[in-house]
């Protein structure tokens, strides 16, 4: 009998009797070849193992549902991507282990890209920090001009302590507004929901349509998305500077 050799031809031929074996179709005598030969040489008979690996694999249901699901996924995606194609007949050696670790975590990352952005997401794709109104300079130094002051601390980006001082301003549409920015900078979503609330809800302030957008996204950090989609709705509605986003995160709500 002939020992194995190291060539890559010898190994290819070997690799195929193993995937005849594997799949029931070799006689016999040759059978018991390949078996001597395992025996003997540990390199073939970690080629065994991973062809058994891959076959295991390529068997599971789960497994073809999702190399099913990529092909129609490739499909829908030709004119972004190749097509993945997956090899029709297992002559591999090296390559199988490569499809193996895709079919597993790569493929399945494309799943995961196709799912639906969770409200977090949106809200880190839409959100801006609001910039303050123009400060009058004239008036900064001015003894009774507390609000421009602390519209100046808001301005430099201390949102902890913005948010302290504007709220004070119970009458100050303005300064409530940035009051409720500050917030959510903050991560104080549930505070900034009922300052944005109220500015909101009267039409004739000068900051409703800025606090009915931001009102949105804070709702989707407070998990009310079916009330987000209510206010994105009627921005969207509307002739709102926002009604082109808010059209955009409805979609994605959907």
């Amino acid at each position: 009998m002939t020992h194995f050799s190291n060539t890559f031809s010898t190994m290819n031929e070997w690799g195929e009797k193993i995937e005849l074996m594997l799949a029931g179709e070799l006689d016999p005598k040759e059978t018991e070849r390949l078996e001597e030969e395992l025996l003997r040489n540990p390199d073939l008979k970690k080629e065994k193992r991973l062809r058994t690996f891959v076959d295991e694999v390529l068997r599971d249901t789960e497994m073809l549902t999702l190399k099913n699901n990529l092909e129609r996924i490739a499909q829908e995606e030709r004119a972004y991507r190749k097509p993945l194609a997956l090899p029709v007949r297992r002559r591999w050696y090296i390559t199988a282990a490569a499809i193996s670790v895709a079919l597993v975590s790569g493929l399945a990352s494309l799943f995961l890209l196709r799912l639906p952005p969770t409200p977090e997401e949106i809200y880190r794709n839409f959100y801006q920090t609001a910039k303050p109104i123009m400060l009058a300079r004239s008036a900064q130094n001015l003894p009774g001009d507390t609000f421009n002051k602390d519209l100046q601390i808001f301005a430099n980006g201390n949102y902890a302590e913005a948010s302290r001082r504007l709220v004070r301003y119970t009458s100050n549409p303005a300064a409530r507004f940035y009051a409720a920015i500050a917030m959510m900078e903050t991560g104080q979503f549930g505070q900034a929901e009922g300052l944005l609330k109220g500015i909101a809800a009267d039409p004739t302030n000068l900051f409703a349509d800025q606090a009915q957008w931001y009102l949105g996204l804070c709702l989707l950090m407070n998990h009310k998305p079916d009330e987000a989609k209510g206010v994105f709705g009627k921005i969207a509605d509307s002739q709102s500077l926002y009604n082109d986003k808010a059209t955009e995160v409805l979609k994605l709500l959907d």
